[in-house]
């Protein structure tokens, strides 16, 4: 009995140490598998439709997918070619696992602010005589 407990104390510790690297290869190998879809999804957004979106790609805990993405609503094709790309991609690549999309509008651009139109003739070329003096 003494050497089945002895052997038992000697043996915790590396099981305990097997244990936690087996959890920390799961974890890693999960979110390099992550990453890769993520970087593979950009990819085929921007191969499309150019740098219009980035999805932001997460697992859940039922082991489904998570894509968020910034979209132009205003623009109701674009944001169309965006959910068609993401479902033929996850599509594609795990048809069993569950997935949802978030999409979060844009902050619409601030328009570009110019001065006030200069009327033609002497006085638009003003600034340019007094520039050159």
């Amino acid at each position: 009995m003494r050497t089945v407990l002895g052997i038992a104390v000697v043996l915790t510790p590396v099981a305990v140490l097997l244990g936690s690297l087996h959890l920390m290869n799961f974890v890693a190998r999960r979110r390099q598998l992550t990453g890769a879809e993520q970087i593979a999804l950009t990819d085929a957004i921007h191969r499309e439709l150019g740098a219009i979106a980035a999805p932001c790609v997460t697992r859940t805990a039922g082991g489904g997918w998570l894509v968020s993405m910034r979209v132009p609503l205003d623009r109701p094709g674009t944001v169309a070619a965006l959910l068609h790309i993401t479902h033929a991609h996850f599509a594609a690549r795990a048809a069993d696992r569950p997935m949802r999309i978030v999409l979060t509008p844009q902050t619409p651009r601030p328009a570009l602010v110019s001065g006030p139109a200069r009327p033609a003739g002497r006085r638009a070329a003003e600034p340019l005589a007094a520039a050159l003096r």
